[in-house]
């Protein structure tokens, strides 16, 4: 453990994420959670803000204008997503090695009961060798409710168990790090406390890789098992479905980057050194990762498995873990968007098709603020005011029948049924829980930047609400 000033204080920063400073250096982004960074970026929103308000025919206009256009890009994406057509051709996965690879899988573990034994059976469940495995299982020193856990399971002899010292920053790329020192394959992946990948996945991965010719990381996609539990699964569901199976779906069949999940992602150890591997202090440390392995050189793909998991099942577990991938993914934004604009491994059409999507929906907020502002107070042109307001009346409309519709037809292909009345409530609540989410990840960037909202893993049957 080290000493490190921050401000006035004295704290204890873990000796591994200390090194990381020194390997990452400004693609940390430790440099953009500083106090005066923060302040700086608060100034600037509400400088922003009442300048619009106050000069709303000029310069507010055209800030109004740019919230609109935000908006239709959102829905342009959504409608892009869910209605073109795409390649349905998959890396080929059936031609195996002659010999399969050694892996390692880390499976990272904090505050977990009874979840994570299921999991444990899907791990041991893998056909595989278990010679060629290893399963770290990273917990930290103080996380009694994990380790009691664990001892109530007996963990095959290809399983270690990497106790970790309990220090700053509690982000699970810390707990990363511990186990990228301990890892012996020749590949890697990363499994979370819910996941339950396919028996199959390690060998599709292998076959992947080593019949790239390519230096390559592929993504399993991830699907959510408890999607019929009640309103906020179902959403999440749809949405998990729209981002794998579509989305990221075109951009690998283009060759275009994107942004990796937290988990089932493959990749050899090898490769992820050189990018520098994970930064402990991003709570959205996939994201990152993505950006500095795509500026090493790396190719991504979605290769045809699957993970199941189960997403939050209630509004205040959805809210942390929401929270924390919203606040993450805006400081990612401020670590590497300027910074790769000229990078020729993302290319002019992949800086846009990774950026785009993720700059609109972290400024979604702002905009929503500024224009319920500015139709408020700039009653001095009141005329152009009801105009606008009548414009983002309908664009809502729309928004929200495209959303129905979307919502209706995903419902079907992922076997959830319910009403068309159902579905419409379902499209209102969650879209103002979206909003709600973006306003308390701007709000903890400002307050507490490295602060990790854990997102409770329940094994328990499910209720209705």
């Amino acid at each position: 453990m080290m000493k490190k000033e921050d401000g006035s204080l004295k704290i204890l920063v873990d000796e591994y994420a200390q090194r990381q400073l020194s390997i990452l250096k400004s693609q940390s982004a430790v440099h953009k959670i500083k106090l005066p960074g923060r302040l700086f970026h608060l100034f600037f929103w509400v400088l922003l803000t009442s300048a619009g308000i106050y000069f709303n025919t000029t310069f507010g206009f055209a800030l109004f204008l740019m919230g609109v256009l935000n908006y239709l890009i959102l829905l342009f994406f959504r409608i892009k997503n869910n209605f073109q057509s795409h390649d349905k051709k998959l890396i080929d996965t059936s031609k195996a090695p002659i010999e399969w690879p050694t892996f390692s899988i880390i499976f990272p573990l904090k505050g977990e009961d009874t979840v994570i034994h299921q999991t444990i059976k899907s791990i041991q469940a893998l056909d595989y060798p278990t010679s060629l495995l290893q399963v770290i299982v990273v917990v930290e020193k103080s996380d009694l409710l994990t380790q009691n856990s664990l001892s109530q399971v007996e963990l095959p002899g290809y399983f270690e168990l990497l106790l970790i010292p309990t220090l700053p920053p509690y982000t699970k790329g810390r707990a990363l790090l511990y186990a990228l020192e301990a890892v012996t394959g020749k590949f890697l992946t990363v499994y979370d406390a819910e996941s339950r990948p396919e028996p199959m996945q390690l060998k599709k991965a292998a076959t992947c890789l080593l019949n790239s010719k390519e230096e390559l990381c592929c993504q399993a996609k991830i699907r959510i098992s408890n999607k019929s539990q009640n309103w906020i699964t179902r959403n999440f569901a749809t949405e998990y479905y729209e981002w794998y199976e579509h989305h990221l779906f075109k951009l690998s069949a283009k060759g275009l980057p994107f942004g990796l999940g937290g988990n089932s992602f493959y990749i050899s150890k090898e490769n992820m050194l050189k990018a520098g591997s994970w930064d402990p202090f991003n709570v959205t440390e996939d994201v990152d990762l993505s950006v500095r392995l795509i500026r090493n050189g790396m190719k991504f793909c979605i290769f045809d498995s699957f993970t199941d998991e189960n997403c939050p099942e209630t509004f205040t577990n959805w809210l942390n873990q929401r929270t924390r991938w919203n606040k993450g993914l805006f400081i990612t934004q401020l670590v590497h968007l300027r910074k790769t604009f000229f990078n020729k491994e993302f290319g002019f059409k992949g800086w846009f098709s990774f950026w785009l999507r993720m700059f609109c929906g972290t400024v979604l907020p702002f905009y929503n603020i500024y224009i319920t502002a500015y139709i408020l107070f700039a009653y001095k042109q009141f005329s152009f005011s009801y105009t606008y307001s009548i414009v983002l009346w309908i664009l809502f409309g729309i928004n929200l029948l495209i959303s129905i519709l979307i919502n209706a037809i995903n419902y079907r292909k992922l076997d959830i049924k319910q009403s068309l009345f159902i579905t419409l409530t379902d499209v209102f609540r969650y879209l103002f829980l979206q909003i709600f989410a973006g306003f308390t990840s701007f709000w903890e960037y400002f307050i507490s930047p490295l602060k990790w909202n854990k997102t409770i893993h329940l094994e328990t049957e499910p209720v209705k609400v």
